[in-house]
């Protein structure tokens, strides 16, 4: 092996070893460790220094070895860290994948359990049957394909034609609101004219008086004695009705009139008619007949 010396502080050029660095640092700890003991059996012996000069020279070519040997091997460690830690990197990066993946594919699992276990509402959809659905459902509908299997095809078909038949019957109810809408405007005009008419036909009754009083048919006089002899008490109600009649029978110039309050006569007949039995009136009814018999005999039932 030769050595080239240089001047302190001056860098060698590096010496490639033929054997590996290891091998050298052993050889040359071995070397080292034999020239120390011939030195210390060298010194006992009191031997010439000359020898003593060339073992120390000797020892310095090893240690230059040994440091040759040391820098070469944290080279090589240096070199193998380096590639260790780029060969890390496509792992790293591959591990960090196989996370991700593995996250994903929890994810995905969740999902189907969660589909698979999902309980959808159709079940509970009062459908219509199968015959009425052939039947009645637009060929469009019953020509569709959305499943490779026919019994979940089927059921999608069916909801669908349900979802039709809903959307139609949407479509009637707003018609039917419409014409809701306009009938109850019809009828809020026609309940507002009848609440006007009776001051109409008030304002036309008086207006018509001078006519009625002018061709003699008093009308409006007569439907109000008619009002008045409905609160009579049933004696008079009976006498009344038989002058009526005699009147209109026989043309006989007879004028009657109902003069009286129509508050206390309407007062009058309630308290009547809560205290009256069927049998009190049934009384006053033919004692009323008997009277009339008695005073109008021709007329008299």
């Amino acid at each position: 092996m030769e050595i080239t010396m240089g001047e302190p502080g001056e860098i060698l050029p590096e010496h490639k070893p033929e054997k590996s660095p290891y091998e050298v640092l052993q050889q040359s700890k071995a070397s080292v460790e034999e020239i120390v003991s011939k030195m210390l059996s060298i010194k006992k012996e009191s031997a010439p220094k000359s020898e003593l000069r060339e073992l120390v020279t000797q020892i310095l070519i090893n240690f230059v070895s040994l440091r040759q040997a040391n820098r070469s091997i944290l080279l090589d460690e240096d070199r193998v860290k380096g590639e260790t830690e780029r060969a890390k990197a496509p792992v790293d990066f591959t591990t960090l994948q196989l996370h991700n993946l593995m996250y994903e594919k929890s994810h995905y699992v969740k999902a189907i359990k969660a589909c698979k276990d999902f309980r959808s509402k159709y079940p509970d959809i009062e459908l219509v049957p199968e015959e009425e659905f052939f039947r009645d459902a637009p060929e469009e509908i019953k020509s569709s394909v959305m499943s490779k299997d026919n019994s979940h095809n089927l059921m999608l078909k069916r909801l669908n034609y349900e979802l039709f038949q809903r959307k139609e019957l949407c479509k009637l109810r707003e018609k039917l609101e419409q014409k809701k809408k306009a009938l109850q405007e019809t009828i809020a005009n026609r309940k507002k004219f009848l609440s006007s008419l009776p001051s109409h036909l008030k304002s036309l009754k008086k207006a018509s008086l001078p006519v009625q009083h002018q061709l003699g048919v008093l009308h409006t006089k007569k439907l109000k004695q008619l009002q008045y002899a409905e609160l009579l008490p049933p004696p008079l109600y009976v006498i009344y009705s038989q002058l009526m009649a005699q009147k209109e029978a026989f043309g006989e110039n007879v004028e009657l009139e109902i003069v009286g309050s129509v508050k206390d006569a309407q007062a009058v007949a309630r308290q009547q008619a809560n205290k009256d039995t069927g049998w009190s009136q049934s009384i006053d009814f033919l004692f009323g007949l008997i009277m009339c018999f008695f005073l109008f005999p021709e007329t008299a039932v």
